[in-house]
């Protein structure tokens, strides 16, 4: 009896099945999907995972474009990379991914795409999070620029077009950004979001910058003593907590008393001896898990708005930021990319540093100047004059997000547009004053008031000072300094910024003098 036809077509569907059966199926990660927005004038980077020897087929158009040989399903193993032709800013035609299975990626957009990295105050976002955003129902509402799109690569890892339904969960200050440079420039702009609250710079940090440094090295072998004698303790105390942070809200849902706390095995001392062992012995965890899977990504640069957790180490903050600034440039191929740093918004007390609590915000913006002024292409914008005293996670995120946005505009897109605030010359003391030139961004110099000045002779005591606009240089005096020697302005937790200039861009914090801040600092001679 022969064959019937139904009979035939099963076996073509089962033997088919099983060749293709011979192959596991592609898979891609996740940072190349739907919607993403690839860096125009780049050569588009494709990667992802296949069984050893299985032949991946990549299509544009309809036409192949590429191909490339698996080495590996598995995640550890070597991916296939190829690279397909670099793009004018707009639409890039469907890209098509083929071998066992097939996987076409649509809505693509080519653009700038820009790494947004921090902590609290990059994550929060338009809508919801630590604090509410200056007229973020508004924003949002608004927000219909749909060649603006998302990638948060911590937690939902997708890219998101931006519509007034998903806006209210991007980072405000990565959107203010995005926002001002899609309608400056008419190119799609892609923002891919790697921050954490309260995290501090060394898990940012690529662990392997700290190899040669002896110091580093000695710390380790401390903080492991550290972690072996009070960790277990440690873990215990965090899990008694945690439950009963569970069972303290679930009684107050009940309006019930909450429960005794428990008591810590660990003291307050042994607690922070703990938590600084553990900095070091887990740096650059962030770095591991987050920063290496997109550095096959071409972008245009960095935003870094970060420095809160590390403001008790303020007077290290320089070195640490360097290496991250360094290895995070040879991780997308040794060029110097574009980093924009976020001086701190202002917040708690007047005066430079905080014992015990909040450390030193005017060290950590200095160190974020320092390091503009020694590597090239790194800009600071200012938060300063936005901040809130009673608030660490200020509203007002836009002029945030736009003056970052200038920034790229000027250094980075060749616009003529003023980019930065006042920068302040070399101060010349004299009798009874100091008189403050400016050497750039000055047009249109405007003091808001006589405050945000410090004055101090040789004794090194700052006393608040009054400045005085005279013919585009300031006159900076204090009856209770007759001899000043040294000028600081902004250079407080929470200053008062009083110069700006005609596009209403801040000055930066400032000061003459290189004297200890913090107690252990170094005095330099």
């Amino acid at each position: 009896m022969k064959p019937t036809k139904n009979i035939l077509f099963t076996a073509a569907a089962i033997a088919f099945a099983l060749a293709s059966s011979a192959w596991a199926a592609v898979t891609l990660p996740p940072v190349l999907g739907n919607n993403m927005v690839v860096q125009s004038g780049e050569p588009i980077s494709l990667w992802g995972w296949a069984d050893a020897g299985e032949k991946i087929t990549i299509k544009q158009g309809g036409a192949v474009v590429a191909t490339a040989v698996g080495a590996g399903k598995e995640k550890t193993d070597k991916p296939w990379q190829v690279k397909l032709p670099a793009q004018k800013p707009g639409a890039v035609a469907d890209i098509e991914v083929a071998g066992a299975n097939t996987i076409t990626l649509t809505n693509v957009l080519a653009g700038d795409v820009w790494l947004c990295s921090g902590q609290s105050n990059m994550v929060m976002t338009l809508l919801k999070g630590y604090a509410p955003v200056l007229n973020g129902e508004a924003e949002a509402a608004a927000a219909t620029k749909n060649h603006i799109r998302f990638y948060n690569g911590v937690g939902e890892s997708a890219w998101v077009v931006c519509t007034p339904e998903t806006a209210g969960r991007f980072s405000a200050v990565g959107y203010f950004f995005a926002q001002k440079l899609n309608a400056e420039l008419k190119v799609p702009v892609g923002m891919m979001v790697v921050a954490g609250g309260g995290r501090p710079a060394e898990d940012f940090t690529p662990p392997r910058m700290m190899d040669g440094d002896a110091d580093f090295q000695a710390q380790k072998i401390k903080a492991q003593a550290v972690r072996d004698e009070f960790g277990a303790k440690g873990s215990a105390d965090g899990k008694a907590y945690k439950e009963w942070r569970a069972m303290a809200d679930a009684a107050q849902k009940k309006g019930e008393p909450r429960p005794a706390m428990p008591v810590n095995q660990l003291t307050k001392e042994q607690s922070a001896l703990l938590a600084d062992a553990n900095l070091i012995l887990d740096f650059g965890w962030i770095y591991r898990d987050r920063i290496p899977p997109l550095a096959s990504f071409p972008i245009t640069g960095f935003i870094w708005y970060q420095g809160e957790a590390n403001s008790k180490r303020g007077d290290k903050y320089e070195p640490l930021l360097t290496k991250l600034i360094q290895g995070w440039r040879e991780d997308w191929g040794n060029k110097p990319l574009p980093f924009i740093i976020v001086a701190l918004a202002g917040w708690g007390k007047p005066e430079p540093w905080t014992p015990g609590g909040q450390g030193s915000f005017p060290l950590v913006r200095e160190a974020g100047i320092k390091i503009s002024e020694t590597l090239p292409n790194v800009g600071v914008i200012s938060a300063v004059d936005v901040g809130e005293a009673g608030n660490i996670h200020p509203s007002n995120k836009k002029p945030v997000g736009e003056r970052a946005a200038l920034w790229a505009l000027n250094h980075v897109h060749g616009r003529k547009v003023v980019s930065e605030g006042p920068k302040f010359g070399k101060v010349v003391f004299s009798a009874g004053k100091a008189v403050v030139p400016f050497l750039q961004n000055a047009e249109g110099l405007t003091l808001k008031g006589p405050g945000g000045f410090e004055l101090a002779g040789e004794d090194r005591k700052f006393v608040p000072a009054k400045a005085e606009l005279k013919g585009g240089t300031l006159e900076v005096t204090a009856p209770e300094v007759p001899k000043p020697v040294a000028l600081r302005y902004a250079f407080l937790n929470f200053p008062e910024c009083t110069v700006s200039n005609g596009a209403g861009l801040p000055a930066l914090p400032f000061r003459t003098d290189d004297w200890p801040v913090m107690p252990g600092e170094p005095v330099k001679k």
